[in-house]
């Protein structure tokens, strides 16, 4: 046996660990002698380890050392998407996803009309089945990153919402109820958009100033909808907030910094987050690096300390990926630039470029 030391992202299921692999603070990730497990292959992504050293057979020469950066398109014909579409893995988790909006539809809908007796309870058992079908919240946001053709501007994107709320509780680490009311205002804050005609929320085209004022009034037909069903004030809060900013630019009533809702910030970041990366009727979803970007450049317009944990662990999921540039380059994120968690360090065959210290050069597509 020989030892090669291989890049994270070319980790094999079944490769044993030559050596115990430590964190950035010098804690144990994983002993020596491991084998590698989809599960602990995720661990040492989320830690953000770079490489790893593995045994080899001398005779082991067609294990990728991880010194190449070949054109994706090349591996099998597939890009890394496109890989996970088509697994099994998340054939399964499709199928469920789409079983649990479908039978969400009708429980939002009859949330409308009726008392909170019993309904809530079966909306979050669709979040936990959605949990249930993937190994950890790094592995959720490629199964998501798979699932953005969506194009539902309520039902789907708001069980997204309590998914991406779901894993944000969990990086704030809260308790557990605090988390099922965090994941309940995800699943509910646009159950106004209910009461605004279908034909206006999905128009591919340029909204009129009255449909664009009317699409707005959902934050208020939530609250007032929400109002009446005994639920905890932190989620019924949300509905009507989640669309504030914490510069004051936000809507219905432009409040700002502490006068919104912890729990209203936290829906306000995982809506954007997931509307701006799904894709919609008028224009294809933003690559997730972009994304991250905009809402750091426009720090300010979000509550500072959960905006900063959510891009940086969000990012941090992406490291030792294959990316495009917008140069045509295709490359490996290796590093994150701390003062601007947006812009990491990639590199490629002709180098390493510091996107942070680059303005004309950025992550187009995680491949």
């Amino acid at each position: 046996m020989k030892i090669k030391k291989i890049l994270t992202a070319n980790l094999k299921i079944g490769m044993v660990t030559a050596e115990a692999v430590y964190n950035s603070s010098n804690h144990l990730v994983i002993a020596s002698n491991t084998t590698l497990t989809p599960d602990i292959i995720d661990k040492l992504k989320y830690y953000s380890v770079r490489s790893v050293k593995i045994l080899v057979p001398e005779e082991g020469k067609e294990i990728f050392d991880g010194t190449q950066f070949l054109n994706p398109q090349a591996q099998n014909g597939m890009t890394y998407y496109e890989k996970i579409q088509s697994s099994q893995e998340f054939k399964i988790f499709e199928m469920t996803f789409n079983s649990c909006v479908n039978e969400f539809r009708s429980e939002l809908n009859d949330l409308v009309v009726k008392s909170n007796d019993g309904i809530i309870n079966d909306m979050l058992k669709h979040v936990d089945t959605i949990f249930s079908k993937v190994r950890n919240p790094l592995h959720l946001l490629d199964m998501m990153q798979c699932m953005r053709k969506y194009d539902d501007l309520t039902y789907a994107h708001s069980m997204n919402v309590a998914l991406i709320c779901n894993i944000i509780g969990k990086w704030l680490k809260f308790s557990d109820d605090d988390l099922i009311t965090l994941i309940t205002a995800g699943l509910l804050h646009d159950i106004g958009k209910l009461k605004i005609p279908p034909e206006i929320i999905k128009k591919p085209g340029k909204l009129s100033d009255e449909e664009f004022n009317l699409i707005r009034k959902h934050a208020e037909y939530g609250y007032e909808i929400l109002k009446t069903k005994n639920l905890d004030e932190r989620i019924v809060t949300a509905s009507l907030q989640h669309h504030e900013r914490y510069n004051g630019h936000g809507y219905p009533y432009k409040l700002a910094g502490s006068e919104i809702s912890f729990f209203s910030s936290i829906v306000a970041i995982a809506d954007v987050y997931d509307a701006m990366t799904s894709d919609r009727s008028y224009r294809k979803g933003i690559c997730p690096f972009h994304v991250l970007e905009q809402m750091e450049l426009e720090k300010d317009a979000y509550e500072p300390g959960t905006l900063h944990k959510f891009i940086k662990c969000t990012a941090e999921a992406y490291i030792n990926n294959e990316v495009t540039l917008s140069n045509g380059e295709h490359g490996r994120v290796v590093l994150l630039n701390p003062g601007f968690l947006s812009r990491p360090v990639v590199v490629t065959e002709k180098g390493a470029y510091d996107l942070s210290k680059i303005s004309n050069i950025e992550i187009t597509e995680i491949i």
